[in-house]
């Protein structure tokens, strides 16, 4: 994939996450279980940590994964931060766990499926 379209794509969920963050209520989806709110830091997080790991590149290789979490962390509470400044949001532990979580789960998976193609590849010569 292009660098080009790798970075906008960051930039894209970046900027998505941001927007959505300062809307001053997301009241107009009907609660339809328990936690839905926290369900959707996980999907939004996620999407993040899928477009960190696109771009991973960019952070380098030795410390690669240590700074990509680093950041997710910082954006993570940068998000939780701007929340408590828009009217009718609030900024709360468990949307930060969530978010953490969410942003977690595509860099394990994605971290899994590499090492074991490396061990596939080292296997196979």
């Amino acid at each position: 994939m292009h660098i080009f379209f790798k970075c906008f794509f960051l930039c894209f969920v970046l900027a998505g996450i941001f927007f959505l963050s300062h809307q001053p209520s997301i009241a107009i989806i009907p609660p339809l279980f328990p936690f839905q709110d926290k369900v959707f830091h996980i999907v939004e997080f996620s999407i993040l940590g899928w477009a960190l790991w696109i771009n991973r590149d960019l952070f380098g290789n030795k410390y690669m994964l240590h700074t990509i979490i680093i950041f997710s962390i910082f954006w993570a509470g940068f998000d939780e931060i701007h929340q408590s400044f828009v009217p009718g949001r609030d900024c709360t532990w468990g949307d930060f766990i969530a978010d953490i979580i969410g942003v977690s789960l595509p860099l394990i998976f994605m971290t899994m499926r590499d090492s074991r193609i490396r061990s596939d590849d080292i296997d196979s010569t």
